[in-house]
């Protein structure tokens, strides 16, 4: 039976543990679904014309955009959508922040989120809805059509 060596990390703690075959692939059978999962995803968005990125790259592209853009009111039109979600995600509280900007922009699913923070999944997609409702509240309130589509 082959053996494989692993390595386990917990905050600044890492741990070589000698394992089986069979231990090794249960142990990374769920990552390895998770990233055909996110492969899956982003393959089909990209099939239909859609581009992923995350708030940063696209905060990010955003500001690199600025120096190449022509008009100037494009830009202004930009520096305010970037306040207004900035301002959006600072009105939420700093757990629920995180949440938005994890799993509403950066494509980390709910479950994973759930065990990466070590609460139950059907808990964290009540919060999602209740960010989310607390986000179209806002946008509303300063007169952006918003659709639940």
């Amino acid at each position: 039976m082959e053996k494989r060596i692993i390595k386990i990390k917990s905050g600044s703690n890492e741990v070589e543990m000698e394992v089986t075959q069979e231990q090794y692939a249960a142990y990374m059978r769920p990552w390895w679904a998770s990233q055909q999962r996110a492969k899956r995803n982003r393959d089909a968005m990209e099939e239909k014309g859609f581009i992923q990125e995350s708030y940063d790259d696209w905060k990010d592209k955003l500001i690199d955009d600025t120096a190449a853009s022509d008009s100037v009111e494009e830009l202004v039109e930009k520096k305010m959508m970037l306040e207004l979600l900035n301002e959006a995600l600072d009105s939420l509280m700093p757990d629920e922040k995180e949440m938005a900007v994890t799993v509403l922009t950066e494509e980390m699913s709910l479950s994973e989120y759930a065990r990466r923070c070590d609460s139950s999944r059907t808990t964290l997609s009540d919060k999602k809805r209740k960010v989310l409702r607390k986000l179209r509240c806002f946008f509303a309130d300063r007169g952006y059509n918003v659709n639940r589509d």
